[in-house]
């Protein structure tokens, strides 16, 4: 079974192209065939990868190209109204439905851009939504609940000397520096004037930690901050003032990352945050659960087991988990090391293996029989 797989992938990092780079190691591993049409415009040498270079040539050879399975996760969506077409010419189609993108354009799509979008995705094989709300909401929009499946995106790490070496070494000297560490990432981004990545409740939080005498620092990692908008890059001036202001430069950090994986920081760490205001399962939850860091994130979705929530937004409540934390730590530590979250390859590959119609793969030493199928 050949995989054909059409996304982004790295450099440079980001929550889409490292699930990808992760699919890629894991179809490698199992020995089976892939190939990705890469939408990043950075050239790899890499025989498996090709780059897209543009939708309009690859709609040009798409009937030419040899798969089983073609599995999209780009979020762009006149190449997703195209996908309809795609199954026409007798290929098998899946589409990853990363974050709130696909619920964003039905919502905000004039009536016949939303017709030919909802049209096109009801004629492929298969929809994967990370979480299990953006299932039901799609069911709600008219597609057909057989077709559509709720798989989380988080896929177990593939460590690499490389990957820590990426990270200078300054950033090392701050976290070692660091009497209790705490970390978070994503990008700086406003969603209807609101900070979508929550950057501004940790700089409150960590106001009220100073003020209540518990000597933490905050290091954030800064996804993309070279591709800010003038909006976002006044804003991003806007949050550093205020660091200074509430006297937090020691205390609060950013990490402007350049194609760094996050999970050398998070080894390192104490604690991780995800106060997202829109989310759609938070994979750096699972990954800092996975090295046994205790994980807060906002109550926007379905979290990781053995994530503690807060109200979204509410820097009190989210202070008091810290405090909750911090208090019964090594409780904490003994909990998540009892039931570490798992990867869901295993998952992924059962999809390809039902929308192929084959029923040959073998993980995790055992075969998936086609009781798995109903």
């Amino acid at each position: 079974m050949k995989i054909v797989i059409i996304g982004p992938a790295p450099p440079p990092n980001g929550g889409i192209s490292i699930h990808i780079k992760r699919i890629m190691h894991g179809l490698k591993t199992r020995g089976m065939d892939y190939t990705l049409y890469n939408e990043s415009p950075t050239s790899i040498q890499d025989k498996h990868i090709v780059s897209l270079k543009s939708y309009k040539k690859f709609f040009l050879k798409f009937s030419f190209i040899r798969g089983d399975v073609f599995h999209f996760h780009s979020i762009n969506k006149h190449l997703r109204m195209l996908l309809g077409v795609y199954a026409l010419l007798g290929k098998k189609i899946i589409l990853t439905v990363h974050g709130e993108s696909l619920i964003q354009q039905l919502q905000s799509a004039g009536p016949w851009t939303r017709f030919l979008l909802i049209q096109s995705l009801r004629r492929i094989d298969g929809i994967i939504c990370v979480n299990a709300a953006h299932t039901n909401e799609l069911v709600k929009w008219g597609f057909h609940e057989e077709k559509i499946q709720t798989i989380p995106s988080y896929l177990e790490p593939v460590e690499s000397p490389e990957d820590a070496a990426r990270i200078p070494e300054y950033v090392y000297q701050w976290m070692e520096s660091a009497p209790f560490l705490i970390s978070a990432n994503g990008s700086v981004r406003l969603l209807d004037g609101k900070d979508l990545y929550g950057i501004d409740q940790l700089i409150e939080l960590m106001r009220r930690l100073k003020d209540s005498g518990f000597d933490a620092c905050l290091l954030f990692t800064v996804l993309g901050a070279s591709a800010l908008n003038e909006g976002e890059r006044r804003y991003y001036n806007e949050l550093k003032q205020k660091i200074v202001r509430n006297g937090l430069e020691s205390r609060f950090w950013f990490y402007e990352a350049e194609d760094t994986e996050f999970y050398p920081i998070l080894q390192k760490s104490k604690l991780f945050i995800r106060p997202t205001l829109q989310d759609g399962y938070g994979v750096s939850i699972a990954e800092a659960l996975h090295y046994g860091v205790p994980s807060i994130a906002s109550d926007v979705c379905v979290r990781p087991e053995g994530t503690l929530g807060y109200r979204a937004g509410d820097v009190s409540d989210l202070l008091d988990k810290v405090k909750e934390i911090v208090q019964n730590y090594d409780q904490v530590k003994q909990r998540i090391q009892r039931s570490r979250p798992t990867g869901y390859f295993d998952e992924l590959l059962a999809a390809y293996e039902r929308i192929s119609g084959s029923r040959t793969f073998v993980g995790k030493g055992k075969v998936i029989s086609d009781e798995y199928y109903k």
